[in-house]
């Protein structure tokens, strides 16, 4: 009979074979005894499905999921998820670094600080595991138990990654995502933590830098360009908004001041309207559409300046904006219809 696990960790995976071993093998040496490693493989075409199979027949740790058709990221860390046991759940991406102690610390300082979610910091290395920068750090050990969502909304406890945070499982097993309009493969991790975050009620950061996240350039996000961050970007605020849509007022205004920033950074910025207006249309008007029947306001709060909507009530950016919204409806439709 297995014993009981205290962290489940998720791995999905799609063709990561260059960098799956010694991911695989970060989390085999994890100083935590009583962990399970759950790898999703999402359809792989590589060898990464008889690497997966190999490292499951040999170490009782490691479970494998395999699908038979590719269904993106998100579902298989939701496929990952529902099978996970510990009353803990962390993630590693395929071609990530887990430090020896990264678990282990982590899950002690979320049980002795008794938190929902504990947060390390991260280096981005390259393939060789050279440090580049910090990509996630806290200067100090800290606890936080007070507006936890509107902090994460203004990215004070770093991105939305999900790589360098364990939650309580149920933070992570109560979200809906079933029956979602389109597939999310950018931002995705974002999504996720709005759910997370918003029901959590305290959270440790940690000064440890144990995580190492690689700088790939065959990933999904690496391959972006300054449109296509745009539009995936712009179509997870109307996926954000869809899934949260019973949020209260004052959390659906911090979900759209949050991607308002996103949007305001300059990778996100567009140069070639016309390009965006004739090959995105369709992605932009199934977004809009989906925006207005939740939060119609939103579209323009989207339109302006992070800094314009910070200290401003809702009820005044509502109304101040909403020529904008018609304007920017207007232009896109026109192209659209």
């Amino acid at each position: 009979m297995n014993s009981p696990k205290d962290v489940s960790v998720i791995v999905p995976v799609f063709n990561a074979s260059a960098t799956l071993l010694p991911t695989l093998r970060s989390l085999l040496a994890q100083t935590l005894e009583r962990i399970e490693i759950i790898i999703v493989d999402d359809a792989s075409t590589d060898d990464s499905g008889e690497i997966i199979k190999k490292f499951a027949a040999e170490h009782e740790k490691i479970i494998s999921i395999c699908f038979l058709e590719n269904k993106g990221v998100h579902e298989a860390r939701l496929a990952g998820i529902k099978r996970a046991s510990a009353p803990w759940i962390g993630f590693l991406d395929a071609d990530d670094f887990a430090q020896p102690d990264m678990f282990r610390f982590m899950f002690d300082a979320a049980t002795q600080e008794n938190v929902d979610i504990a947060l390390c910091g991260s280096y981005r290395t390259n393939a060789q595991r050279k440090k580049i920068r910090k990509r996630a750090f806290f200067g100090n050990n800290q606890r936080i138990d007070n507006k936890i969502f509107e902090r994460f909304c203004c990215f004070e406890f770093g991105d939305g990654a999900l790589w360098n945070k364990l939650y309580r499982s149920n933070l992570l097993k109560d979200l809906d995502f079933e029956n979602l309009p389109w597939r999310q493969n950018i931002n995705e991790d974002l999504i996720t933590n709005i759910g997370a975050f918003h029901k959590a009620k305290s959270l440790y950061l940690m000064k440890d830098i144990l995580h190492e996240s690689v700088a790939s350039a065959d990933s999904v996000t690496a391959k972006q360009n300054d449109i296509t961050a745009y539009v995936n970007t712009f179509r997870a605020y109307a996926l954000a908004l869809r899934i949260y849509k019973t949020f209260d007022a004052e959390s659906i205004f911090h979900i759209t001041s949050m991607y308002r920033r996103q949007l305001d950074d300059l990778p996100y910025r567009v140069d070639d309207l016309r390009y965006l207006d004739e090959h995105y249309a369709m992605h932009l008007r199934e977004a809009i559409t989906a925006i207005e029947h939740i939060y119609p306001q939103g579209l323009g709060l989207l339109c302006c300046r992070s800094r314009d909507i910070s200290n401003l009530p809702i009820k005044t950016l509502a109304r101040s904006l909403l020529k904008k919204i018609l304007t920017r409806i207007r232009i896109l439709s026109k192209k659209c219809l």
